[in-house]
């Protein structure tokens, strides 16, 4: 019998796994590749120097292909799609984890 995976937690995280997909698999071997490339990498420097609540707000509204061009850059230039969060370890959580609360984080991280 074969089994599947959970389905990703968050909007976030099922948009991740898209862009490392989209890595992984070759079609974007490298940033010229993302389509309009020019201006998602302007956007993710803005993203990157954004403070972290506003980054997160932003993330949020857009929409989903820009996100995962956004992710796909990451990946690209930092090794994760998950560079964005790397200064909001609770913002990680609550984005991508899909937890909302420090007691379920530590639950999360603890069960790894």
């Amino acid at each position: 019998m074969l089994t599947t995976a959970a389905p990703p937690p968050t909007r976030l995280a099922a948009l991740a796994i898209r862009a490392r997909n989209v890595v992984d698999s070759g079609l974007c071997a490298a940033t010229s590749s993302v389509p309009d490339w020019l201006a998602r990498l302007d956007q993710h420097e803005h993203l990157t120097a954004a403070a972290a609540a506003d980054r997160r707000a932003t993330l949020a509204i857009l929409d989903d292909q820009v996100v995962v061009d956004l992710l796909v850059l990451s990946y690209l230039r930092h090794g994760t799609p998950y560079a964005l969060w790397a200064d909001t370890l609770a913002g990680f959580g609550e984005d991508v984890l899909g937890v909302s609360t420090w007691a379920q984080l530590h639950t999360r991280l603890d069960a790894t």
